[in-house]
C-alpha cells in the first residue's frame, strides 16, 4: 500500500483553506452586503471554528473587514488589487494601438514593459515582420539591468530607493555583458532618462539588442517603457538613430495621453546640458 508523504496532510489543508477563502469572497461578492461570519459558514458548509480562523487571517491582512453587527464585508485590500489590475488592463487598451502601428512602421518586434515587483515585466509584445526578428514572450520577468526598458521604468526612484532596487536584484546576464555595477547602472539610468531613450546591444542576447523610451503620466513619472527589439545587423548606427526617433515617438504620442506635457526649450537646453555631464562619467 502506497504511504503519503508526510506534508501530503498539510497540504491537502492548505489547499482546502484556500478554496474556503475564494468561497468567502464570491459569496460576498454575489450577496453585495455584510454577512455574518455564522451565516457563511452555514451558507457554504464551512465549520464554524475553520470559518472563524480563515476570516481571521482575511481580516488582518484586510481582505475583509467589519461591517457593524457582527458581520463582514470586502476588505480594501481587493480594492487596491482590483485598481492594480485595471490600470494594467487600461495600459495596454490605451497602449495597443502604438505598439501595432510602430511595429508596423518599424517591421520590428515592439514590447510594451512596466515595473512588478522590482523585475521588468513584459506586458504586451506584438512580434516584427522581418524574416529574422527577435522573439518575445509576454510575462516574462527579468532583473532591470538587463533591459533598456527596465533601465527607464526605475528612473524615477530616489537614489536611496534605487540603489537599494539594484542591489537586491542586480544578476549576470546570460551573456555576461550587462552591468551589475550599482553604481554605475545608477549614472547610467540617470543618463537613459535625461537623454529619453536607452540602448542595449548583447547584454541579453547574443546578436541581438534593444532600443527604449519612458511612457510618462501626467506627473511627469516613468509608468511603462515602449522598446524595439532588433537583431544587432539592424543596429548599425544609422538605422539605430531612425529606430530611437520611432520608439521616442512612439513614448511621447503615449504619454500625451497619460496627461504628461511636452517639455519646453528650456527643458530640452537643460537636459542637453545634464546629458553632457553624464556622458562623460558613463562612457
Amino acid at each position: 500500500m502506497p504511504v503519503k508523504p508526510k506534508n501530503a496532510a498539510a497540504s491537502a489543508n492548505g489547499s482546502r483553506s484556500i478554496r474556503r477563502a475564494i468561497d468567502i469572497f464570491e459569496m460576498l461578492f454575489e450577496r453585495d452586503e455584510p454577512v455574518a461570519v455564522s451565516e457563511i459558514a452555514r451558507a457554504l458548509a464551512i465549520p464554524r471554528s475553520s470559518a472563524y480562523s480563515i476570516i481571521n487571517v482575511l481580516n488582518s491582512a484586510r481582505y475583509l473587514e467589519p461591517a457593524g453587527d457582527s458581520k463582514l464585508f470586502l476588505g480594501p485590500k481587493l480594492f487596491e488589487l482590483g485598481m492594480a489590475y485595471g490600470n494594467k488592463i487600461d495600459l495596454i487598451k490605451i497602449c495597443a494601438p502604438v505598439v501595432m502601428e510602430l511595429r508596423d512602421t518599424t517591421g520590428e518586434t515592439v514590447q510594451l514593459s512596466i515595473l512588478d515587483s522590482d523585475m521588468l515585466l513584459v506586458l504586451m509584445k506584438e512580434e516584427g515582420t522581418h524574416p529574422v526578428r527577435i522573439i518575445s514572450r509576454v510575462g516574462s520577468r527579468v532583473p532591470v539591468n538587463w533591459a533598456a526598458g527596465g533601465r527607464l521604468i526605475v528612473s524615477d526612484l530616489a537614489d536611496d530607493e534605487l540603489c537599494r532596487l539594484l542591489r537586491n536584484t542586480v544578476r549576470p546576464s546570460p551573456t555576461r555583458k550587462a552591468s551589475t555595477d550599482v553604481e554605475f547602472l545608477m549614472r547610467q539610468i540617470r543618463k537613459f532618462r535625461q537623454q529619453g531613450y536607452s540602448v542595449e546591444i548583447g547584454e541579453t542576447n547574443e546578436h541581438a539588442g534593444c532600443v527604449a523610451a519612458p511612457i510618462l503620466d501626467a506627473a511627469g513619472q516613468c509608468i511603462a517603457a515602449i522598446s524595439i527589439a532588433v537583431p544587432e545587423q539592424r543596429l548599425k548606427p544609422g538605422n539605430r538613430k531612425r529606430l530611437i526617433a520611432a520608439v521616442r515617438e512612439a513614448a511621447r504620442r503615449l504619454s500625451r495621453r497619460f496627461g504628461a506635457a511636452a517639455p519646453s526649450r528650456g527643458q530640452f537646453a537643460s537636459a542637453r546640458l545634464a546629458i553632457r555631464g553624464l556622458s562623460a562619467s558613463v562612457t
